[in-house]
C-alpha cells in the first residue's frame, strides 16, 4: 500500500490531467465550431467577385486564429512564375489590399514543393524551404500553397507576432482552403468586367451599367451625371519616355479615380488614355466636384520611370441628364463636348457642358477617333 501522501499526490495529478483533458476537448469543440463558421464565410466569399474584398475578409478570418502582421498573396501563372502580388498594408486605415506592381519576386519561378512552410529572409526573399529541426522553436512565418484541383495557382505569405505552431498551421489550412475557389471566380470576373492596366471597369461593363442607370433615371426621375476624361499630351509622353511610362500614368489615374468615387459610381477606362465615370443620383455639380478632385490629385503627382521623373495632367468634361437630353448616347456626347472645350481652353481643367449660343442643339461627332482628332488640334 502506498503512503497516504503519495496517494493524494497521484489523485491530484489524475484530477489535474482530467481537467486538462476536458479543457482541451472543450477548446477543440469550440475551435471546430469557429473554423466551421469561418470556413463557410470564406467559402461564400466566392459570391463577392472583387479580389480585394475576398482578401480583406480572409485576412480578418486569419486574425481570429492569431495576430497577423503580414498577409500577402502571390499568384502563379501556368509556367510556375509569380505574375501578381497582392499585399495587405499593415495600417488599419489603409484602403485595403492592393497589387504590388514593383515587387522583386514578380517573374520568379516557384516550385510548390519548396514553398511549403518556410521562412523567407528579408534580404534574399529565398524560396528555399526552412529546415524543420527537431526541438527548434516554431516559426513566426508561414507560406501556404493554394491549389485549383491539382494545379498550383498561388500561395499566401503570412507573418505573425506570435509563433505559428503546428496546431495553428492546421487551423489556417482548414480556414483558408476554400480561398482558391473564390479567387478563381474573382479572376474570371476581373477578366470580364475590369481593365487590367488601370484597375477600373471595362468599357463594356461601363456601358451596361450606364444603360441600367439611364433606365432607372427614366423610370424614377432621379439625377444622373457622366464625366469624360482624357490624359493631356499622352502621345508626347509615349514618344519621349516610352509606352511603359504611359502605362504608369494610366495606372496612377485609375488609383486616384477609385479613391474619389463612391461605391455606387462606376469608373472605366473607355479606351487608350480616355476614361469615363457615371454618377447615379448625382447632378453636374457633384460630378464636377469629383472630377476636379481627380484632376487636382493627378496634377500633384510626380511619377518616375527609367530614372526620369515626369508629370501628367488630365482634362475632363461633365454633363448631367435633363428633360431634353433624349437618351444616354446624347448624355455621353455632351460630356465629350465639354471635354473638347476643356482641351480647347488650355487643358488641365474640368468643364461642365452648356449649350453654346447659336448651337441650336448641334452635336459634334463623338466617335473615339473623331473625339481624339478634336482634342489634339
Amino acid at each position: 500500500m502506498l503512503p497516504i501522501g503519495v496517494e493524494l499526490l497521484l489523485v491530484a495529478a489524475l484530477v489535474a490531467l482530467c481537467i486538462d483533458t476536458l479543457r482541451l476537448r472543450a477548446r477543440e469543440r469550440s475551435l471546430s465550431r469557429q473554423l466551421e463558421v469561418r470556413a463557410r464565410e470564406v467559402h461564400f466569399l466566392g459570391e463577392s467577385p472583387d479580389p480585394r474584398v475576398i482578401l480583406r475578409h480572409a485576412h480578418e478570418a486569419a486574425q481570429s486564429i492569431l495576430p497577423v502582421t503580414r498577409f500577402d498573396l502571390y499568384r502563379v501563372d501556368a509556367s510556375g512564375r509569380v505574375h501578381e502580388v497582392w499585399r495587405l498594408p499593415s495600417s488599419e486605415d489603409s484602403a485595403g489590399p492592393a497589387r504590388d506592381e514593383a515587387h522583386p519576386d514578380l517573374g520568379r519561378e516557384v516550385d510548390p514543393n519548396r514553398v511549403l512552410e518556410f521562412t523567407a529572409t528579408e534580404t534574399a526573399r529565398s524560396f528555399a524551404p526552412r529546415e524543420l529541426l527537431s526541438g527548434s522553436p516554431p516559426s513566426r512565418e508561414l507560406r501556404l500553397p493554394l491549389y485549383s484541383g491539382d494545379r498550383f495557382v498561388a500561395f499566401l505569405d503570412l507573418g505573425s507576432s506570435q509563433p505559428i505552431d503546428d496546431g495553428r498551421k492546421a487551423e489556417l489550412r482548414a480556414l483558408l482552403g476554400p480561398l482558391t475557389a473564390s479567387l478563381h471566380a474573382a479572376r474570371n470576373w476581373t477578366i470580364a468586367v475590369q481593365d487590367e492596366l488601370s484597375g477600373l471597369a471595362s468599357r463594356r461593363y461601363f456601358e451596361t451599367r450606364l444603360a441600367e442607370e439611364w433606365s432607372r433615371h427614366e423610370r424614377y426621375g432621379g439625377a444622373l451625371a457622366v464625366a469624360c476624361f482624357d490624359l493631356d499630351s499622352f502621345k508626347a509622353l509615349n514618344d519621349s519616355l516610352g509606352h511603359a511610362a504611359g502605362d504608369l500614368a494610366i495606372r496612377r489615374f485609375g488609383e486616384l479615380a477609385r479613391a474619389e468615387i463612391r461605391s455606387t459610381d462606376v469608373a472605366c477606362r473607355y479606351g487608350g488614355e480616355e476614361f469615363a465615370i457615371v454618377f447615379p443620383e448625382s447632378g453636374a455639380s457633384a460630378a464636377r466636384g469629383v472630377a476636379e478632385r481627380v484632376r487636382a490629385s493627378l496634377e500633384r503627382q510626380s511619377l518616375a520611370y527609367g530614372g526620369r521623373r515626369f508629370r501628367i495632367t488630365v482634362s475632363a468634361g461633365v454633363a448631367d441628364a435633363r428633360p431634353d437630353t433624349g437618351d444616354r448616347a446624347r448624355l455621353l456626347i455632351e460630356a465629350d463636348q465639354a471635354l473638347y472645350r476643356a482641351k480647347r481652353e488650355g487643358r488641365n481643367r474640368v468643364v461642365v457642358w452648356q449649350r453654346e449660343p447659336g448651337a441650336a442643339g448641334r452635336i459634334l461627332p463623338a466617335t473615339p477617333a473623331a473625339a481624339r482628332r478634336r482634342r489634339q488640334r
